[in-house]
């Protein structure tokens, strides 16, 4: 199997050998993702359910793998657990926690990191303005670059979206600003932000 990868990385044996090593590993990697998802929300708010959670997700790992978890493992599902919460903080809320509706596309490229275009990165770009916006005067109703990235996500979206919508990606981006962006602007070092 080796040579064959190493020889042949994109012949069909090999990516068959690729397919089956991935199925095979699958659920560890599930029951890893699962811990880390316990570990998050113990994370945000640490209570008996919270710890209980993380137990429960620790032996469902031990049992695929097979091993006791060491705490070194734990250690670094734990960092990954804190990246995952502090990349989540400074990102918009999910459309579907706010829309009603929405077209079923994908953005690869804002997925990838590539560009803030599309769907979803029109999303994040009017996200972004609304906090920037809440940083000088608070007047989101006739910031004229709200209004144009506005327009540009409901033409993408194909509907304009409810006041209850608005409202809500408002109070989101407005909380945002009042407790990650001002009290970073804050701090000694707030201008390496």
């Amino acid at each position: 199997m080796a040579r064959e990868l190493a020889g042949n990385p994109d012949s069909p044996a090999s990516l068959k050998i690729m397919s089956a090593v991935n199925q095979a590993m699958a659920p560890r990697a599930q029951a890893a993702d699962q811990v880390v998802l316990a570990l998050e929300a113990q994370l945000l708010e640490d209570g008996a359910q919270q710890r209980a959670a993380v137990q429960a997700a620790i032996q469902c790992w031990e049992r695929e793998c097979g091993v006791q978890m060491e705490s070194s493992v734990l250690e670094d599902l734990t960092k990954s657990a804190r990246s995952r919460i502090e990349r989540s903080r400074r990102q918009p809320p999910s459309m579907d926690s706010i829309l009603t509706s929405r077209p079923q596309t994908t953005d690869t490229g804002y997925r990838l990191g590539v560009h803030l275009e599309g769907l979803e990165g029109t999303w994040h770009r009017l996200w972004g303005m609304i906090c920037l916006v809440f940083g000088f005067d608070d007047d989101i109703a006739t910031d004229t670059g709200v209004a144009t990235v506005r327009a540009q996500f409901e033409k993408l979206l194909g509907r304009s979206m409810s006041p209850q919508e608005w409202d809500a990606l408002v109070a989101h981006a407005k909380n945002h600003h009042e407790t990650v962006v001002k009290p970073t602007l804050g701090s000694p070092d707030g201008d390496k932000s």
